[in-house]
């Protein structure tokens, strides 16, 4: 009945008959008026194929239509009259001809139809909320059967704290978090039935379990090991037989070591400047010495493996990675620690496959930019490393996906091969796969970028290209309520989207050969040989030894000349970098406004390992500018950080002329600047 009434509907949009003096005995919802309608179109149709061309429709032409509502709110037919509960009245005229015109625009119609039919596009737009607010990633977002019955739903841990569970499009419950959460896994964790998920969420130093949407378990991530050195000093001073000024440089000698130390150490050693830092550093040794030395570590990442069967429904076990560079496989309750593995990093993406009690790689993506493999309860020694830091990662049967920050995403093989590397045109923001394992075995790689595309390969090969309005945060490909090939997005702004993908949907890779373009098979019009070509060559061919000693020689002299030149450069003060104070610096300015007031937004960063203190910047123009001031003082530049200053530059030049502006990072150990910049301004355009 609800499809009727869709093709009433369609009809009375395309039909510009209409009825004029329609009583209005009751008020009907749009699709029984719909109904109603298109039955009085249905009778004067009717009518006039009745009477012949004795008979004429005319926009004037009253129609009466009865129509009463069935208990599901749609109309059906009621009351005397020709047609299905209607009764139309006409005035004789040529009605034939206009019969005849309606139902030739509705074969026309159907035929275009049926013959351009319009290409399925991948992704079909299924339901949106941009109410939602779900800053979410890729690791908090799943799908699960939560209830036992066959329907999947949504589940999000978002940045606001608070995991929201969906059915359908019906928020059905919420649930508040204590921290930040890091990942989410659905898993089972026992063979009873009915099979209903537990819910593992990693959040800080805990992994919070629930089952039924209830807080079930708390795990806590084991504490560190402390250095027996930094105990034995906190000792001593809890016992006043050291006093805390030994004890900061005991410490601070144990942390030049190399020793990680706990927290607390490293929060007295970073009181290090002020007038009353003797005070501070006293206050704080004194009132933490007598609590118990610990270091605890937070969650960087969590995923789930199978334990002994590969069905989606199977006991599986949940690993996670924390910030001190250790990985643990816990047992299917989540309550104890299966193994332990110590990494040389930490770890920011997981990955697996097999089955924990058979065959198992578990892989890790460090925050050193490498890849680290776990098989079978081994730390394998096979490291991948890559050219940048990695920023998504995938696992199949025998590849392994990793995108990395410069906009390129690799494929390797398990054994460290690399296969291939696809460019993209801008940043990737998340990684998923799309398994279609039903119908068609399908493994595809869907990749989000920055400028709101996702694209959808075939292993090497580009099968679809979406714009999105927004950037993409965190996405995850699988079965959400009935429907098998779902896409659940989340973007920046806070919008959720759920796509489908049609089923007929192509996505085999093009026919198209990849390779050399076929003009390389063109031979090029090579001229033939001359006497003086045919004389060089010999002259090469019995002085070769002697060119290539003399090219040898000439390219290690260019080679130092410009080494030379470089770090005469960089010692100068005369580049963008500088490495003479004994510390690396990176100077950065750039011109913002359209006159003639500007703005030089400098822009200082410390690529070395050890802080700097006291760094004066100078600022030197033309007569024609006035600078707001002269000098940016920077006290401190951490290593890894960027300090950014702004100064205001005015053109009192009447003709809106362009100078240069120079800025000069100085040592005050020195005349010489540390390094140096010229900022071209540009030319001023005055309002009129």
């Amino acid at each position: 009945r609800r499809g009727r009434v869709r093709t009433c509907a369609a009809w009375a949009a395309r039909f510009s008959v209409a009825a004029t003096s329609a009583p209005k005995a009751r008020s009907l919802p749009p699709p029984a008026q719909a109904a109603a309608s298109l039955t009085a179109h249905y009778s004067q149709l009717r009518s006039v194929l009745a009477e012949g061309a004795g008979s004429v429709i005319t926009a004037a032409t009253p129609v009466v239509a009865d129509t009463q509502m069935d208990d599901d709110g749609y109309g059906e037919g009621g009351g005397g009259g020709s047609g299905r509960g209607a009764r139309a009245v006409a005035p004789t005229g040529n009605g034939g001809q206009a019969a005849m015109e309606i139902m030739r625009g509705d074969t026309m119609d159907k035929t275009k139809a049926a013959g351009g039919a319009r290409p399925s596009a991948l992704w079909l737009d299924a339901w949106m909320d941009p109410m939602a607010n779900t800053t979410a990633y890729s690791n908090c977002i799943a799908t699960a059967d939560l209830a036992g019955d066959s329907e999947w739903r949504l589940i999000i841990a978002g940045s606001d704290k608070k995991m929201k569970v969906w059915k359908g499009t019906t928020l059905v419950s919420e649930h508040n978090l204590l921290e930040v959460p890091v990942a989410l896994c659905p898993f089972y964790s026992e063979t009873a039935t009915p099979r209903t998920p537990s819910i593992a969420v990693a959040a800080g130093t805990h992994v919070y379990i629930y089952r039924n949407l209830r807080p079930y378990y708390k795990f806590t991530v084991p504490n560190l090991d402390v250095d027996p050195k930094e105990m034995e000093v906190w000792e001593a001073v809890r016992d006043n037989k050291m006093s805390v000024a030994d004890a900061f440089d005991e410490l601070a000698n144990i942390r030049d070591a190399g020793t990680l130390l706990t927290s607390r150490s490293l929060d007295l050693l970073a009181m290090e400047e002020g007038a009353d830092v003797s005070a501070r550093q006293d206050q704080f040794a004194r009132a933490h010495c007598h609590e118990p030395l610990q270091q605890q570590t937070s969650i960087t990442c969590m995923s789930t493996i199978k334990k002994n069967i590969d069905e989606w429904d199977a006991v599986s076990n949940i690993y996670i990675g924390t910030e001190a560079g250790q990985l643990y496989i816990l047992e299917p309750s989540g309550t104890s620690v299966r193994s332990k593995f110590t990494l040389p990093s930490p770890p920011v993406f997981v990955a697996s496959t097999g089955l924990l009690d058979v065959d198992y790689r578990i892989v890790v993506a460090c925050r050193n930019g490498h890849l680290y493999t776990i098989k079978n309860g081994e730390l394998s020694g096979l490291v991948i490393e890559l050219e940048s830091q990695p920023c998504g990662l995938v696992r199949t049967s025998k590849n392994i996906v990793v995108a990395c920050m410069n906009n390129v995403v690799h494929n390797f093989h398990v054994k460290g091969k690399k296969n291939y590397s696809l460019y993209m045109p801008a940043a990737v923001s998340c990684l998923e796969t799309l398994d279609i394992v039903r119908a068609r075995t399908v493994k595809c790689l869907i990749v989000s970028l920055a400028n709101g595309e996702l694209r959808v390969y075939n292993e090497k090969h580009l099968v679809s290209i979406y714009s999105m309005s927004d950037t993409v945060h965190g996405m995850r490909f699988g079965r959400l309520g009935r429907e098998d090939n779902a896409l659940v997005v989340t973007t920046s702004s806070g919008n959720l989207q759920v796509k489908i993908m049609p089923r007929q949907a192509n996505l085999e890779a093009s026919n198209a050969s990849a390779g050399p373009p076929p003009e390389q098979d063109v031979p090029l019009n090579v001229p033939k040989k001359t006497k003086l070509y045919v004389e060089q060559t010999q002259r090469e061919r019995e002085q070769a030894v002697d060119m290539h000693r003399i090219f040898q020689r000439d390219l290690c002299k260019l080679r130092l000349s410009t080494a030379r030149a470089y770090v005469k450069v960089l010692t100068d003060g005369q580049g963008p970098m500088s490495y003479s104070s004994g510390s690396s610096i990176r100077l950065n300015a750039t011109v913002q406004g359209l006159g003639p007031l500007f703005k030089i937004r400098i822009a200082l960063q410390n690529t070395g390992t050890k802080p700097l203190y006291d760094i004066p910047v100078m600022l030197s123009a033309a007569p024609m500018y006035s600078l707001s001031r002269t000098q940016v003082y920077v006290p401190l530049l951490i290593p890894g950080l960027t300090y950014i200053d702004e100064v205001r530059v005015m053109c009192n030049d009447q003709n809106g002329g362009a100078d240069t502006v120079r800025v000069f990072v100085c040592n005050r150990n020195s005349a010489l600047p540390i390094l140096s910049a010229v900022v071209k301004m540009p030319l001023s355009e005055f309002l009129d």
